[in-house]
């Protein structure tokens, strides 16, 4: 009875070792890939520019804010456990307007951090994804036609790797290919 499970396990494994040495498994650096298309590295600082230039503004904007907020209350040294409405309600009526009015100005602020926000989402969207999707249909077609069992991208792997064939490498395949789609 052991023997038989011993002479099973060997079995088991013998199977298990060939289909893992039957796979067929490559790399490619998609940063390459991707900077290999024009507008992509374009696309990309102009995003991050944009969103640099937004990020600057509302920080600006918010600070403006806040310091117009300190200056208006600290004459009422507000306690830690009150509420703005019971703040409010020590003030003199011009500074509560004023404070609401500064509550207007943040909410104003927030609705249009969400804006930027959705304008770099879209433009994101617009410019960028789709070359990531091409990048993407480009390599699984290359896999699919040269009998790979999978791609990897060496920028997600590296630091797990101890050893890969350099012969593995198609990220040439792929920027020559991902030439003809352009």
């Amino acid at each position: 009875m052991i023997m038989k499970t011993v002479k099973m396990i060997l079995i088991i494994c013998a199977l298990a070792s060939m289909h893992v040495s039957a796979q067929q498994i490559a790399y490619v650096y998609t940063d390459s890939v991707l900077l290999s298309y024009p507008r992509y590295a374009t696309n990309v600082l102009r995003l991050d520019s944009m969103k640099q230039q937004y990020q600057k503004e509302l920080e600006k904007d918010k600070i403006q804010l806040q310091e117009r907020a300190d200056k208006l209350l600290k004459p009422y040294n507000k306690a830690d456990n009150e509420t703005l409405d019971m703040l409010k309600k020590r003030m003199a009526p011009t500074d509560s307007v004023k404070l609401s009015d500064l509550l207007e100005e943040n909410t104003m602020l927030q609705n249009k951090t969400k804006r930027y926000d959705n304008l770099l989402k879209s433009l994101y969207a617009q410019d960028i994804q789709p070359i990531l999707d091409q990048a993407i249909k480009v390599i699984a077609d290359y896999a699919v036609k040269n009998n790979l069992t999978a791609i990897y991208s060496m920028e997600q792997v590296r630091t797990t790797l101890v050893y890969i064939d350099k012969k593995r490498d198609v990220t040439k395949s792929i920027i020559e290919l991902m030439k003809k789609k352009k």
